[in-house]
């Protein structure tokens, strides 16, 4: 089992079967619990593997412990866990006076319950790891269910043929699933990469105009106010009336250039906040980062947050930009959420993920995390800029602002 990146959304359907069957055998206990069962079954084993899977999948710490041995061992007590129960089952009815075949009555089951770990396997691994889950799950299988039938006048022929068979139907199954997602992270891949090529054409398109833009009026502006200035110096002493007028032109020109730069700056907000507002351009944002990455984000705005100056609408969706590329880049996380709500005076925006973490010893680099050009659209607007982050435990960027101040 060669990945170490989990693929996004596959730790999740994890814990819902887990948490799914675990709560089905606690109601199988109960149900033994009532006066004269009609079918008795044996789920203790199941329950405590069960509920060691759940513990290992619902306890974060656990994951960092492990580190990239994590998934390999859940999936493993996994595709044992069924077998195991099954063979308890069997060995319960059995002692407890009931015949071979009503023993074996429940003996389809370990099938469904074995077609989770084989997709999670498939899901997230190469086909020689699907072949060794179907060898080693029909050999664990054969093993544990043999020796208890084989002195009860069963069929061994018929155990041993059904055994096999569905060894034989998920190694086919598992073929198959392996290469719609071989085929599936192609497409990713591809997408991702088209997505990043047309990201960087927009963005040099958009620097070359933005050059051409500052060339044509601040430059222009700034090289015609130093001639002005150059001429006042020359004719200061001999001409003050004359000197003191150009003076007056190259103020002029200064404010006018001004308010140039000030329209080419206002040209870095993003279109699509002005043309959908703050609200929608935040939910667009975080349809835009579940395409591209395959991550879950969910987008909250609150009622109250509105009527905002530009320059913070302009800042609140820069940082909520930045922070979503970086959980797209580099958290691994399965789920992010982004929370804007004003709180008395103040305006808070929230970017919260469920992935790795880092060590905020490593901060230091930040140009790698982009989090010095969050700071300093922070402080553009006199607002303020956290992070909490530890490894294994998601990362919080939390940016504060009172604009009414």
């Amino acid at each position: 089992m060669r990945s170490t990146t989990i693929e996004p959304g596959l730790i999740r359907v994890f814990r819902w079967y887990v948490a799914i069957r675990l709560g089905l055998l606690f109601l199988v206990l109960w149900a033994n619990q009532q006066p004269d069962p009609t079918n008795p079954r044996f789920p203790e084993s199941g329950i405590f593997l069960f509920g060691i899977l759940a513990l290992m999948l619902f306890i974060p710490q656990v994951h960092r412990v492990l580190g990239v041995t994590f998934l390999p061992v859940t999936l493993v007590i996994a595709s044992v866990a069924p077998i195991v129960e099954s063979a308890a089952n069997i060995e319960g009815r059995l002692a407890a006076g009931m015949g071979v075949n009503e023993a074996l009555a429940d003996f389809w089951m370990p099938f469904f319950l074995l077609f989770v770990p084989l997709l999670l396997i498939a899901w997230q691994y190469r086909y020689r790891s699907v072949l060794v889950f179907t060898i080693g799950t029909t050999l664990l299988d054969l093993a544990a269910t043999i020796p208890l039938v084989q002195d009860q006048n069963a069929d061994l022929a018929s155990v041993t043929g059904l055994i096999v068979a569905r060894g034989l139907l998920f190694a086919f199954v598992g073929l198959f699933v392996v290469k719609l997602m071989r085929a599936q992270k192609q497409a990713r891949r591809s997408l991702t990469t088209h997505s990043a090529t047309l990201e960087h054409l927009a963005t040099s398109r958009e620097r070359n105009r933005l050059a051409r833009e500052l060339h044509d009026t601040l430059a222009h502006s700034l090289s015609g106010i130093a001639v002005q200035l150059e001429a006042v110096r020359s004719i200061w002493d001999d001409d003050p009336d004359k000197a003191r007028a150009i003076v007056g032109r190259a103020l002029e020109d200064a404010r006018s250039g001004l308010g140039e730069a000030r329209r080419a700056i206002h040209a870095l907000h993003a279109s699509s906040l002005e043309e959908l507002g703050l609200r929608a351009a935040l939910e667009q944002l975080g349809d835009t980062t579940s395409e591209r990455s395959g991550i879950a984000v969910e987008v909250t705005v609150g009622d109250k947050v509105r009527d905002l100056p530009p320059e913070l609408e302009n800042a609140i969706y820069r940082v909520a930009d930045e922070a979503l590329t970086n959980v797209a880049r580099h958290s691994d996380a399965e789920s992010a959420k982004v929370a804007l709500i004003r709180r008395g005076g103040r305006i808070r925006l929230e970017v919260r993920d469920d992935g790795t973490g880092f060590d905020r010893s490593a901060e230091v680099p930040d140009g790698h995390v982009g989090i010095r050009g969050m700071r300093e659209r922070a402080e553009m607007v006199a607002g303020s800029l956290a992070i909490a982050s530890q490894s294994g435990e998601g990362t919080t960027v939390t940016f504060e602002v009172n604009p009414w101040k």
